[in-house]
């Protein structure tokens, strides 16, 4: 049968005699494996095997995205069973995106140490294991627990999927196979609601979970018997000693306490409160300390050199923006079309078919442009300039259902997310050196999941900010005072058993208010996606190559990685002292 990948490459070489290995192993260093112990190259894939293999991977990543939206809307129907407080309903969501958006670049890097399949196997069975443990939940803070582990497994399959396509394929072959990737990740994020929806009003929310187990389980099983990537055979004790594990501790960390006290604010606890002030100025501390300490890592996670560059830093900033207005429409329209149109859950989910078909369209259309022209750069812009176009026109929306106008703009609002899901993937591998890939697409994903949950929290705290300006109204529509403080205090998400018995007028009054505070939060939504459209043009085209060579993992190759950029290092140190003595002597 046919070999449609390659399994050669070459090994990165390490520094000529006289450069600098202060640092560098010694011949008794246990760090560094001996040529002898390489293990031999993977086989090349067949056809079939390659079909089977991008199947399993696309299937974890329609998962581990499903999971960030299939809940929604249930999460009423949960609350209420598991008797939720206003402060623990948000984190049913949140904790799995918070432990999704702070683990991505640890993954990367662990997956640099011990080789992407045996990390991509562990990814799969934490996700497993936090899947079926949510689907067994018999109280809140057992589903949030069950949620971060899902959202550990998850953050692992997202990242190294990416990360294994970019080692498989050449940087131009990648266009198509990202597309798809893309394609199904909008698609999971699309109709995630509908099934959701469908499970909790003709189920039970459980099978939100159930539904992982088999999936993830083929998933699994496919990617242990045919994915053939490099597999360096790290030994275990000295790969976790090679681990960052300070900088692992810093960046979770931070991350943690940061997003905590976003979520907090306003709910839980008072805004200016101790509480939220302390996790937030403390996360950013942890944050600050994280850079820092990543400069003098042996191996850091996010190696300062990635960000290196206008055209690098752009890319990221645009990463943030559209990570940041993605999710909005993802998680607010639902709200939208069953409290401010009354919807059932079911209608919901069908409601937003449209956004679902034009992600599958403009993600599949995307990659094979790019893999037929190598061009990616226009798709950026136009991508960014019809998102900003799209969440504009969502300002105007109201409490009448004006069908042509929603569904208009869900093809546009699609289309506009869906062309650069991966498309800025794909520029920053272009941009960043074959041996940083692994991490560059790491912190990719951490800027972008991160954005993704601190733009649930933020517009949260909009929408219920804005809501509370309507008490008066509320009230005087006949809403007793104490359902209307529920709903203004943040019970408005999961209100629904509050407004089954309104009156038409009631219901009327109730629908305007959330339209109007909707309205208000599409505003900060277009403001930040208008701000990465207008990072773009700061990102320089590069010519995507047509070669390729697999990406070499493992101890030896990341030792090989660290002395090259020290000696780059010393020589660019040594290249500005001579600069400034001969512009002295000038």
């Amino acid at each position: 049968m046919e070999d449609v990948t390659s399994s050669s490459s070459s090994q990165s070489q390490l520094p000529p005699s006289g450069a600098d290995t202060k640092n560098a192993p010694t011949a008794g260093d246990t760090i560094t494996p001996n040529a002898a112990e390489e293990p031999p190259a993977p086989p090349a894939h067949t056809t079939a095997q390659l079909t089977l293999v991008l199947v399993a991977l696309c299937l974890a990543v329609f998962l581990a995205a499903i999971d960030s939206v299939i809940i929604t809307p249930a999460m009423p129907t949960i609350a209420r069973d598991l008797n939720a407080s206003d402060a623990g309903f948000a984190w049913i969501g949140s904790s799995y995106l918070l432990a999704l958006s702070s683990t991505s670049p640890l993954w990367s890097k662990i997956s640099d140490i011990f080789g992407r399949k045996p990390i991509l196997i562990v990814a799969n069975i934490i996700f497993l294991v936090g899947s079926l443990v949510a689907a067994l939940a018999n109280s809140l803070g057992m589903l949030i627990a069950a949620r971060v582990v899902q959202g550990t497994g998850g953050g692992g399959l997202i990242t190294l999927v990416e990360i294994s396509v970019g080692d498989m394929f050449s940087q131009r072959e990648r266009g198509l196979f990202y597309g798809i990737y893309g394609a199904v990740w909008a698609v999971a994020t699309a109709i995630g609601p509908i099934i959701g929806g469908t499970f909790t009003e003709l189920v039970t929310w459980r099978w939100c979970f159930w539904f992982n187990l088999p999936f993830d389980g083929l998933s699994l099983i496919i990617t242990i018997l045919f994915l053939h990537i490099h597999n360096p055979r790290t030994p275990l004790v000295k790969g976790l000693i090679a681990i960052d594990w300070v900088g692992s501790v810093l960046i979770v960390g931070a991350t943690m306490m940061f997003l905590i006290g976003l979520e907090s604010g306003g709910i839980s606890h008072p805004w200016g409160s101790a509480f939220v002030v302390c996790l937030i100025v403390f996360g950013l501390v942890a944050y600050a300390l994280f850079g820092i300490y990543e400069r003098f890592a042996r191996y850091p996670i996010i190696p300062r050199r990635i960000f290196a560059g206008m055209s690098r830093a752009c890319t990221f900033g645009v990463v943030f923006c559209h990570g940041a207005g993605f999710m909005a429409p993802v998680f607010f329209l639902p709200l939208y079309f069953q409290t401010a149109l009354g919807a059932t859950p079911i209608q919901s989910g069908v409601w937003m078919l449209a956004l679902a078909v034009s992600f599958t369209v403009s993600g599949i259309v995307m990659g094979i442009f790019i893999q037929r022209t190598g061009h990616y750069l226009w798709i950026i812009r136009g991508s960014m300039a019809l998102f900003t176009l799209a969440l504009g026109v969502m300002i105007t929306f109201g409490p009448d259902r004006d069908w042509p106008r929603i569904i208009l703009f869900q093809i546009l609002l699609a289309a506009g997310i869906g062309a650069n899901m991966q498309t800025l993937v794909i520029a920053i591998q272009a941009l960043v050196a074959p041996e940083d890939i692994g991490v560059a697409t790491g912190t990719l994903n951490f800027i972008r999941n991160l954005a993704t949950a601190i733009s649930v929290v933020l517009g949260q705290v909009i929408f219920q900010s804005i809501l509370g300006h309507h008490a008066a109204e509320l009230r005087a529509a006949g809403i007793p005072a104490g359902v209307v403080d529920s709903l203004v205090g943040g019970r408005a998400i999961a209100g629904s058993g509050l407004t089954g018995g309104f009156t038409d007028a009631q219901r009327a009054a109730y629908s305007a208010a959330v339209a109007d505070a909707l309205s208000k939060m599409w505003i900060f939504y277009t403001a930040l996606v208008a701000v990465g459209f207008a990072m773009s043009f700061g990102i320089m085209k590069k010519e995507l190559m047509t070669s390729h060579e697999m990406t070499k993992t493992g101890l030896e190759a990341e030792e090989a990685k660290r002395q090259k950029y020290q000696v780059a290092a010393k020589e660019e140190e040594k290249a500005r002292a001579m600069n400034g003595q001969k512009a002295e002597q000038a």
